[in-house]
């Protein structure tokens, strides 16, 4: 039976290491002021608060930061700056990782009145923000999963891990990588590990868990891994410029960030048991995308993935260049 589906998936002060020391997954020697969960939180929570007053110099910026929408550089004060109608802050998913100073945080705005999503990514060095990388998921007429702006964070994101149930930040951080590995030509094989109840909510809406107005993902199966196993993402041709940038080591949170390439060079394709699906877009084309992965067990938990389309094959300024 011939089915459609929309197949633009995306789918208190805490110790910073010691003093003089390079934290691993920094790209430079040099000595950053330590700034802890609530350092960083805390520049956060001003950055948000400075987003909804359209007002950049009541964020605590660095005399220079990087900013970026979309994977488009350009200088802060510019795109939602400038649209931002307001920001709901407190409904916001924090995480935060003083070893390397990001910060993240997953939440809604609106934009002239109408709700967008949008994922945030800070860098504090001396308690001064010196990058600010965002996606924001807009409705443009484009075929784009998107929700209502109702659907509750899981609790389990603010919730500290036992010691019994962290992993280590290496650990952590392949954990993730093997979710965009599953993700990536997605023809059934499975590389991550799953909890049985995994949830994942994208653009606000779930998409493990059907509900009758869904159109998704979870409409043609339920739960994280069964969903992997049907080979529903197989339109995904590679996940490229993979970057882990945050890894909250405390919470066993990983943010993750990458372009999902559709090339749509076939039409339509067949899930693991039989049934055709149907790519909804008929050229090729990217999602840039900001996704949060919750590891308890070293099993993927739960996610948040905030994306929108840019060009296909766009590279981000902030992958690094290979040597």
């Amino acid at each position: 039976m011939l089915r459609t589906y929309a197949a633009a998936f995306a789918l208190g002060l805490v110790a910073a290491g010691p003093a003089g020391a390079q934290a691993y997954g920094e790209t430079s020697a040099l000595t950053r002021e330590a700034c802890g969960r609530t350092c960083l939180e805390k520049a956060l929570d001003a950055y948000v608060a400075a987003l909804a007053k359209k007002d950049p110099s009541a964020a605590p910026l660095a005399e220079t930061v990087r900013f970026t929408e979309n994977s488009v550089e350009m200088p802060i004060g510019q795109g939602l700056w400038e649209t931002v109608s307001s920001i709901v802050p407190d409904d916001g998913m924090k995480a935060s990782d003083p070893e390397t100073g990001n910060t993240a945080w997953f939440g809604h705005a609106y934009e002239h009145g109408k709700l967008v999503f949008l994922a945030i990514r800070l860098k504090v060095d001396h308690d001064r923000i010196t990058e600010a990388e965002t996606v924001v998921s807009r409705q443009t007429g484009m075929p784009l999963i998107f929700g209502t702006g109702k659907e509750p964070h899981n609790p389990a994101w603010v919730k500290a891990l036992t010691p019994e149930q962290s992993r280590p930040r290496a650990r952590l951080r392949a954990v993730a990588d093997s979710y965009f590995n599953t993700v990536e030509y997605n023809d059934g094989q499975v590389f991550a590990h799953f909890t049985d109840d995994c949830s994942r909510l994208e653009n606000g809406i779930s998409t493990t868990s059907p509900t009758t107005t869904q159109s998704n993902s979870a409409s043609v199966a339920s739960g994280c891994e069964n969903q992997f196993k049907m080979g529903i993402y197989r339109i995904n041709k590679q996940l490229r410029e993979r970057r882990f940038p945050l890894i909250d080591v405390e919470r066993g949170i990983v943010v993750g960030m990458t372009f999902f390439d559709h090339a749509n060079y076939f039409d339509e394709y067949k899930l693991t048991d039989g049934r055709t699906m149907k790519t909804l877009l008929k050229w090729p084309n990217s999602l840039s995308i900001m996704e949060a992965f919750k590891i308890i067990d070293g099993k993927i938990y739960t996610i948040e993935a905030n994306f929108d389309y840019v060009p296909y094959g766009m590279h981000s300024p902030w992958a690094e260049e290979k040597k």
